[in-house]
């Protein structure tokens, strides 16, 4: 009897297959003087990477499902088309001697969907954290009163595109198979 190997079957995006970390540091000048209005954000100018425009958003009052006292920040799409990327927000000790501020270090991708889109389960034009951090603890990481957040984002490489998953259908095959054998065909 002869078996058939079937190609190795990927799920999820496949290890060091992502490209390299790009870092866009964003500086909010005068953070402790924005404005504390929970769903209140201030937008950081539009950037460009891995073909997309992106802005940073940052509610330094909290968005309207933050818990008091705590600033949220998102990473937002503005293109009309998805992409799957993994992010993460560091904040970098003034000092360079105490601990960074970091969030989003779990190695997740996440599907970041066209920007005229709602959001669907997980997937949609933006992502982040409406606890990020107490704004008590933001404003000690000041540096000269401006908040610098790098944001940084990796997505898979060119040419390794995560495909649909597609399984095979062996009924083409089968019939080939069973064309020529004088046990099975029909016409003899």
């Amino acid at each position: 009897m002869m078996s058939t190997r079937l190609e190795p079957m990927q799920i999820g995006a496949p290890p060091r297959r992502l490209s390299d970390w790009v870092i866009a540091p964003m500086h909010f000048n005068g953070f402790a003087g924005l404005p504390t209005t929970k769903g209140e954000c201030v937008k950081s100018p539009e950037f460009s990477c891995f073909g997309h425009r992106w802005r940073l958003l940052i509610y330094p009052g909290g968005d309207n499902d933050s818990n008091n006292g705590r600033v949220a920040q998102r990473l937002l799409n503005e293109t009309e088309k998805c992409i799957y990327v993994e992010f993460k927000f560091i904040i970098k000790h003034p000092n360079g001697s105490g601990l960074d501020f970091c969030r989003g270090d779990d190695g997740e991708i996440s599907k970041f969907t066209p920007k005229s889109s709602e959001a669907v389960g997980v997937a949609g034009p933006c992502h982040g954290f409406d606890n990020f951090a107490l704004r008590s603890t933001l404003l000690d990481y000041l540096v000269d009163g401006t908040l610098i957040v790098e944001v940084h984002m990796r997505t898979n490489k060119p040419g390794h595109q995560s495909s649909p998953f597609v399984p095979e259908n062996p009924t083409f095959q089968n019939m080939l198979k069973d064309f020529c054998n004088e046990e099975t065909a029909d016409v003899k």
